[in-house]
């Protein structure tokens, strides 16, 4: 592969890491073509440059700038798939933090006077409504969404 599609795919690679609205810097790090870091590791090497008081740290490879990382966007990256700790569920993508916009928890009660059971369920399915154990297992009636 010719170096200049190597540096395009690390550029790719990194993208998430670089600031287009970073401050001129004076630290970089040279990256090896052969043997590039992860996006943690780098992130690490990165970090560990702007606490030295650095405002932007420049990335390279063969001498050639793929971009310059801040502490802004190093900190938009906690938490998240790319950094080190990964909260549940962010490998996949397929689903955001907090609570679903889609989704109410639906109430069930038991008709029996005094009974006051209760079962909750995500969907309702008239074929397959809970039943109240206390009562000969009577179907419970649907009281509305929580």
């Amino acid at each position: 592969m010719g170096s200049l599609q190597r540096i395009e795919r690390l550029r790719e690679k990194y993208g998430e890491l670089f600031d287009p609205d970073a401050p001129a810097v004076n630290r970089w790090i040279e990256l090896d073509p052969d043997e590039p870091p992860t996006i943690p590791v780098l992130a690490g090497r990165v970090a560990a440059e702007l606490e030295s008081g650095a405002a932007a740290v420049e990335v390279r490879v063969a001498g050639a700038t793929l971009g310059a990382v801040t502490q802004a966007t190093l900190a938009a990256l906690e938490g998240t798939a790319a950094g080190e700790t990964v909260p549940m569920g962010s490998g996949d993508r397929a689903s955001l933090a907090g609570e679903s916009t889609q989704f109410r928890a639906l109430s069930y009660v038991c008709p029996e006077p005094g009974c006051g059971k209760e079962a909750f369920r995500s969907f309702h399915d008239p074929r397959f409504v809970p039943a109240c154990g206390e009562t000969d297992h009577r179907p419970m009636r649907l009281h509305g969404w929580i």
